[in-house]
């Protein structure tokens, strides 16, 4: 009779490899986060995303119709919890516009420097699709001239990503809600830099 070897089962002995960049229980964990965000989204309450968590609901966005798009996108993504910076456009942080103009950038489309340039400038749509803009009267703006802009993600979830305001950095968010946490500034147009 052969003696019994003893082999730690390396998973449980070492639960800690697993915890490596990119290890598998690392993409089970995301996948996990991603459907909890999800599941989320579908509730009554619609508020702007925790980083960590807006960067799954990223995750979940169909329908992006082109390239410049999706490199616009993500591109946004990858500033998710980037800090507020009013005049910002990056590496360090954002404001609203810088953000949108960088992202678009970033598609080898320049837009203007402001939103109210961007708004101006660009041409206007009736309906978004990912990628174009949102603009917003905001605090310091009027519907001729807007004074937030965002990154439309998913126009069925009514989801964007912007630069909020200082406390915020960027961040996805509802916009065109009632619960949304512009509600109280409505959205005023939308536009695709990439037509113009």
């Amino acid at each position: 009779m052969t003696p019994y070897r003893y082999r730690p089962y390396r998973a449980y002995r070492y639960p800690h490899r697993l915890r490596r960049r990119g290890g598998k229980a690392e993409k089970l964990i995301g996948v996990g986060v991603a459907l909890a965000v999800i599941a989320s989204l579908g509730s009554r309450h619609h508020t702007a995303a925790h980083p960590a968590a807006a960067t799954a609901a990223v995750l979940t966005d169909r329908g992006v119709p082109d390239r410049a798009a999706a490199t616009v996108i993500s591109y946004a993504r990858r500033q998710i919890g980037q800090p507020y910076l009013w005049g910002g456009t990056g590496p360090g942080g954002f404001d609203c516009s810088g953000l949108a103009m960088q992202a678009w950038a970033a598609a080898g489309v320049q837009l203007e420097r402001t939103s109210e340039q961007q708004w101006d400038s660009e041409r206007r749509v009736a309906s978004p699709r990912p990628g174009d803009l949102v603009f917003f009267a905001g605090g310091d703006g009027t519907p001729t001239a807007p004074g937030h802009v965002g990154i439309v993600i998913d126009p069925a979830r009514h989801l964007m990503i912007d630069a909020y305001t200082t406390g915020w950095g960027v961040v996805v968010q509802t916009y065109g809600l009632p619960s949304s946490p512009g509600g109280d500034s409505p959205v005023i147009g939308y536009t695709d830099p990439a037509a113009s």
